[in-house]
């Protein structure tokens, strides 16, 4: 009970904050309806007294008591109805609310460590659907506290016609503490098929995302990706059929006790009278209201169910909450100094993934002077965009530090080191907005500045695709019926959006040009190295890239290779190809291949 009443008690708090109007008339509206059902019961067997009797003002007890049970019957019928329109939209603001915390939770810390983490992606997708839960709690909640009212009033009425008659309201609390223990036993086995149910919806978004469709259909993988979400399936199914059959028995079990429960009390009623001591309508009542109290606690206890179920995910989701709350750094981070940056230093940097055996990045010491363009190469794998992530502080080191302008990263402001650095990531987003907005959001303050997202477009060569669909164009069409793009076109979406930022201390771009044709790539490079000179000149902005076309690579002033984690090698393009190393053998495969 302690779970219903820390459950109710939490979302009514937040309902009775988003809107007092509709939580007041709901549960009023619900209240009201309440009262109407032990009513009928009540006019019901005082109507039968009535009829039976042969004084003369019973016509007149008669007409009253049938006009009190003709109002009860139309307020148990429409008022629950009227109800319902007021903590329905109630409930759509309170999942509302939910929703936005958690992304809020999940977006909370300013490292992508815990995305990374299985566990936590398990947790999460958990956390997705208690918070759909939540949204029918506030109905459940509200209807279960009118169920309790129409109980306690039955049970008022009962205990005057005869005090045994309590004992039926200790047989009915049977199903709701055995429904407790298999509430309890159903929500293990739901956490533990967190991870199955996750890839049921993986498989899922796979099989009909439009992105994938084309190579599903060609390979003819359908089939297959059917095959492997019918197997999960069938042991999500398995599981849970189980714990449905536990849960089934042991709830059988409460309300078994409850019936028989009901049954003795009619046959005491019929008792009763043939002792004389309750008339007619008192058989009437107490087989009205033992009905009732049948049906309100197989309502109650299916909705304290329901509630112990809302309060598991409420406790899942306070405990996510507390832990975001105290790995939170509280402290605000030292601000950067001055606008000219003198560049970054590396010192036995490591990383290890959560939940990892092995470090990604194994001690690497690198030194990047302010002004310089790096290019970062290496075989797939060889931890090129966890170094990227680490610099733009997306992810703490594992071990080692990273210094800014000699100032650990570590003690810095999240923030401010991030409104200096713009990024294009391998991976990148397609926001699928107005194409103002979808550039614009590469530097907030000046997403609403048309000049602004101009100037980004010209700077990405990309100013001919704005004049051609303009600014207020929707792109992609997730949402809306918009712009479709080529995946060049949205790469080069993807580096407006970067190139809104003017003055980064660190420009970062990983495989920029892997959508690209030929032409496009070339446009990609010019404005790259326009924009790497005008951010050496203006802050001293260390500029560095990933790619695998080592064509554009010679164009850096330092190349750094990676290998397995570690730094195999760096140099200029030249003083690495004399060296005849990893570098030297990278680009000579290269050059025989377009050859």
């Amino acid at each position: 009970m302690n779970e219903v009443v820390f459950c109710l008690s939490r979302l009514f708090s937040l309902a009775w904050s988003l809107d007092r109007r509709r939580f007041v008339a709901g549960a009023g509206l619900l209240l009201a309806g309440a009262v109407a059902t032990p009513v009928i019961g009540l006019a019901s067997g005082r109507l039968v007294d009535a009829v039976h009797a042969s004084a003369g003002d019973a016509a007149g007890h008669a007409v009253g008591w049938g006009l009190v049970l003709a109002i009860a019957l139309v307020g148990e019928l429409m008022l629950g109805h009227f109800a319902h329109l007021y903590y329905f939209e109630l409930a759509e603001l309170t999942e509302e609310r939910f929703n936005r915390d958690l992304l809020q939770i999940v977006n909370g810390s300013p490292y992508l460590d815990q995305t990374d983490d299985p566990a936590f992606a398990d947790r999460v997708d958990l956390l997705r659907q208690d918070v759909m839960q939540m949204r029918t709690t506030v109905q459940f909640g509200l209807q279960l506290g009118a169920t309790a009212v129409q109980i306690l009033l039955t049970a008022v009425l009962l205990v005057t016609l005869s005090p045994w008659l309590l004992l039926l309201l200790a047989a009915a609390a049977v199903p709701v503490v055995v429904g407790k223990r298999a509430e309890a036993r159903f929500q293990a086995t739901r956490e533990e098929q967190a991870t199955t149910t996750r890839g049921i919806r993986h498989l899922r978004r796979l099989a009909t995302s439009p992105a994938s469709q084309k190579e599903i259909r060609l390979s003819g993988g359908g089939g297959y990706l059917l095959g492997r979400q019918r197997t999960l399936l069938e042991a999500y199914g398995t599981a849970m059929a189980r714990a449905d059959r536990r849960y089934a028995l042991l709830r059988g079990a409460g309300q078994l006790a409850f019936g028989v429960a009901y049954v003795g009390a009619v046959v005491w009623a019929f008792e009763l009278a043939r002792q004389g001591r309750a008339s007619a309508g008192d058989v009437v009542l107490i087989v009205v209201l033992a009905t009732q109290l049948s049906g309100q606690m197989a309502n109650g206890v299916e909705l304290l169910g329901s509630v112990h179920r809302a309060a598991a995910g409420l406790r899942r989701f306070i405990a996510l909450r507390a832990e975001q709350d105290a790995h939170a750094d509280g402290r605000q981070g030292i601000a950067l100094d001055g606008e000219r940056g003198r560049g970054l230093r590396l010192e036995a940097l490591r990383f290890r993934y959560p939940g990892a055996q092995a470090d990604v990045l194994c001690g690497i010491d690198l030194e990047l002077p302010g002004g310089a363009s790096v290019a970062v190469v290496g075989e797939n794998g060889a931890g090129k965009s966890t170094l990227l992530k680490l610099l733009t502080g997306l992810y703490r080191p594992t071990a080692g530090r990273i210094l800014v302008d000699g100032a650990d990263l570590a003690g810095l402001s999240p923030d401010a080191w991030r409104q200096r650095t713009a990024a294009l990531f391998q991976d990148f987003a397609r926001v699928e907005l107005a194409l103002r907005d979808s550039v614009g959001i590469g530097d907030l303050t000046h997403v609403d500045q048309d000049a602004g997202v101009r100037g980004a477009l010209v700077r990405a060569r990309a100013d001919e695709l704005g004049e051609t669909i303009g600014l207020d164009a929707v792109i992609g069409s997730g949402y809306a019926d918009g712009r479709d793009l080529s995946g060049g076109q949205w790469q080069t979406v993807g580096f407006a959006r970067t190139l809104m930022r003017t003055t980064p201390l660190l420009l970062v771009l990983d495989e920029p040009a892997s959508a690209l044709d030929a032409l496009a790539e070339q446009r990609l490079v010019d404005a790259y190295q326009e924009t790497a000179r005008e951010v050496a000149a203006t802050v001293g902005g260390v500029t560095v890239f990933v790619t695998h076309r080592l064509s554009t690579v010679r164009l850096a002033d330092h190349i750094v290779v990676l290998d397995a984690g570690t730094v195999a090698e760096q140099g200029t393009h030249e003083e690495l190809l004399a060296a005849g190393g990893r570098y030297a053998q990278l680009w000579a495969m290269q050059a025989r291949a377009y050859s």
